[in-house]
């Protein structure tokens, strides 16, 4: 294995997803996190589920790494809740209440993300996505509204951080996991809105939740050419998926697994990993991991050399 080329990319981990059950445990573990090779940051998960426990122990520990190269605020976690809360709640409804609910939301996480800021730390990008799952029949009036909703986003000042749509995987029938747009007419919605846009912007891809939608390993390539050919790739997360059930739960549900060198019922190999980085060329904002530690009992130890072990596979080449 040698080495690969000179990265610029941000580096981030998402270390939620792995993060021990313990909370007096976190603080420690993410402190790890940070210290592993490599890592500029974190992917903060602002708004989710038991984000008021997280937010005090996160603040401690950047709070003592300031001007560090840069995290990621994503607001996956509290557009999926709001979404579960009230199903016409997104930035892609054709509901125009449950629309304006979703942008709403944003400001307040662009009021976060200055905070970030203003306390030292460098948010190199916010991380939205197109929420509600609409019937395939509605995605085209769903790409209409995610344009209007980011034109009236990507208007704020955004304090230099790019604001980018991950593509999550898409309603197909009979079966989904986040069920949101199809990546053409999320390109499409992104392009327009960046046309006027002051605010840098962009799309980015999930390994796993690209390979869950097509029920292929193969799918994250092709979905990293297509926003790479669009002018519009500016992040790429390794998460893993897996094609059949064990202990990451059912086959090809969005749970994290890590490198298939790590997590045996993962599909995401070093091969995968390389062909990917491949194709998404030098030009990235970010790159980074997510994953999950299985089971629940594992030692920060094993999560984090879990973090470790799915890392090392963006810095080699499959000779």
């Amino acid at each position: 294995m040698t080495p690969r080329f000179h990265r610029k990319a941000v580096r981030i981990v998402g270390a939620y997803a792995a993060q021990p059950d313990a909370l007096e445990e976190r603080g420690a573990f993410l402190e790890e996190v940070l210290s592993l090779p490599g890592v500029d940051g974190l992917e903060i998960p602002w708004g989710a589920p038991g984000w008021e426990r997280d937010a005090p122990i996160l603040a401690d520990v950047l709070g003592a790494v300031k001007g560090r190269g840069g995290h990621v605020l994503t607001l996956i976690g509290a557009a999926a809740s709001a979404a579960a809360k009230e199903p016409a709640v997104g930035l892609a409804s054709p509901d125009p209440e449950g629309r304006d609910q979703a942008v709403q939301l944003v400001a307040a996480a662009r009021g976060a993300a200055l905070d970030f800021m203003a306390r030292g730390q460098r948010i190199a990008a916010v991380e939205l996505q197109a929420f509600p799952t609409l019937p395939q029949a509605d995605a085209g009036q769903g790409g209409r509204a995610l344009e209007r909703s980011l034109c009236e986003i990507l208007s704020w000042d955004w304090g230099g951080a790019t604001v980018v749509l991950e593509h999550c995987d898409a309603r197909r029938t009979g079966r989904w996991q986040k069920g949101l747009l199809p990546l053409d007419i999320e390109i499409e919605a992104v392009a327009a809105a960046a046309a006027t846009s002051p605010t840098p912007t962009g799309m980015v891809v999930n390994w796993g939740r690209s390979a869950i939608e097509e029920r292929d390993a193969a799918a994250p390539r092709r979905h990293v050419q297509s926003l790479r050919f669009a002018g519009l790739l500016r992040g790429l997360i390794f998460s893993g998926a897996t094609d059949r059930d064990g202990a990451y739960g059912m086959a090809w549900s969005d749970v994290h697994p890590p490198l298939k060198e790590l997590a045996p019922d993962s599909v995401m190999d070093q091969d995968h990993v390389a062909a990917t980085l491949e194709a998404a060329g030098s030009t990235l904002l970010y790159d980074g991991v997510k994953v999950a530690a299985r089971p629940p009992q594992t030692t920060m130890k094993d999560r984090l050399a879990l973090i470790r072990g799915t890392l090392a596979a963006l810095d080699v080449d499959q000779v």
